[in-house]
């Protein structure tokens, strides 16, 4: 293996182990929400990231490929990121709260979460600028596929909704066994399955990629 397909294989691992942490986190939630509860609010968020995210984060990033002014545009691009995770995040936090009403729901918590994706700013600033060293324009490159990955994690979901659901009655701390599975599940599996999940770019679409970064 070449280095240039080393280096995209070791991005696709982190990225991937990056997801299983991030998945794990939304579906421990609040700690003493039952099995049904984490798998309506995991749901819920991956019904309303992926479309929301994978396409501002497309059309974004080409903006940054071509902009003259780069700075601006990778400013936008992080900006939009920012917003979308974290008013899905608080979405999130009001649906567990219409839930269940009566329960304590800590705010500190929703706080703890928007602080984490405010300190991924600067490795999203490192690795936009080593992509965009690289030359390849993200619409010559292959593209997650909302659809795709949303029914994978959907199946995810299902499949971890029933393993806490039986290991429960068994053990004390049941969502935590299941959130480590979920994280280790995404880290090993994701990047076997990662080629079934995006979209080849037509040869059409990658030529007018390649003329507008001429342009710009």
């Amino acid at each position: 293996m070449n280095p240039q397909r080393q280096s995209a294989a070791r991005g696709i691992r982190r990225g991937y182990a990056v997801a299983g942490v991030v998945l794990a986190l939304m579906w421990l939630g609040e700690g003493n929400e039952p099995a049904w509860a984490h798998a309506v609010r995991a749901t819920f968020l991956l019904l309303l990231i992926p479309p929301l995210l994978l396409r501002t984060n497309r059309r974004l990033t080409a903006a940054f490929y071509e902009s003259t002014h780069p700075g601006r545009a990778l400013a936008r691009l992080i900006t939009a990121r920012i917003l979308i995770v974290s008013a899905a995040l608080a979405a999130s936090a009001l649906l567990s709260h219409l839930m269940d009403p009566r329960a304590a729901h800590d705010a500190r918590a929703l706080g703890i979460r928007v602080l984490c994706v405010l300190l991924t700013i600067p490795l999203q600033i490192r690795a936009a600028h080593r992509a965009r060293a690289g030359g390849v324009h993200p619409a010559a490159r292959p593209t997650l596929s909302a659809p795709r990955v949303i029914g994978a994690k959907l199946a995810l979901i299902a499949a971890a909704l029933l393993a806490q659901m039986l290991i429960d009655p068994y053990v004390a701390n049941a969502q935590v066994l299941t959130a480590v599975a979920i994280a280790v599940s995404v880290t090993l599996l994701g990047p076997r399955i990662h080629s079934r999940l995006v979209m080849t770019p037509t040869p059409q679409a990658a030529g007018q990629a390649g003329a507008a970064q001429t342009a710009g």
